[in-house]
């Protein structure tokens, strides 16, 4: 978590945004993110500048996710058993799907044409990845441990004002 999206945030075990939502009509949670776009744009120049800005762009996804079905970013290893882990990749992708969302699983298309085990196309391949993480509305990481590559693009997911979602290898929702 960060300045944008602080930790007391999930305290009780449901992040805050996520509580209101479940407390509100639509109608009423579609006003309370305008309404806080606008809070924080209006004020940036006067109050917390670059923080404001991205507080204004955190609600502003989160109004543009609620709008149409989600692309989900599947954040997942891959190397070791490369095989196996593709595999379990396109399985998070189903699990998406079965939630709603569009599964965005670039490490399963970038092997079919990359060799991750070069080192100049696996950095090619991943910042190709963190380009298509630009286009997406969520981030959801899968397993037990998070990988260098899976924090590397946590972190990224993190700094454009994604929301995350960490899962265990039972696809649990795991809270930092």
């Amino acid at each position: 978590m960060d300045k944008i999206n602080p930790d007391h945030y999930l305290v009780g075990g449901i992040e805050t945004i996520d509580y209101i939502q479940a407390k509100l009509t639509g109608e009423q949670f579609t006003g309370y993110l305008v309404g806080n776009v606008i809070k924080y744009l209006s004020r940036f120049e006067y109050k917390a500048g670059e923080e404001d800005l991205q507080k204004a762009r955190w609600y502003l996804n989160r109004l543009l996710v609620q709008r149409k079905r989600p692309i989900i970013y599947v954040c997942s290893p891959l190397r070791g058993d490369v095989e196996r882990n593709i595999h379990k990749a396109i399985g998070y992708s189903r699990y998406i799907y079965s939630k709603g969302g569009i599964p965005l699983a670039p490490h399963v298309i970038f092997t079919t044409f990359l060799d991750d085990d070069d080192p100049v196309e696996r950095a090619a391949g991943m910042e190709m990845g963190l380009e298509l993480l630009a286009k997406c509305d969520e981030l959801w990481a899968f397993g037990d441990k998070v990988s260098e590559g899976m924090a590397g693009e946590i972190a990224a997911a993190e700094e454009l004002g994604l929301k995350v979602k960490r899962f265990n290898s039972r696809l649990e929702v795991v809270t930092p």
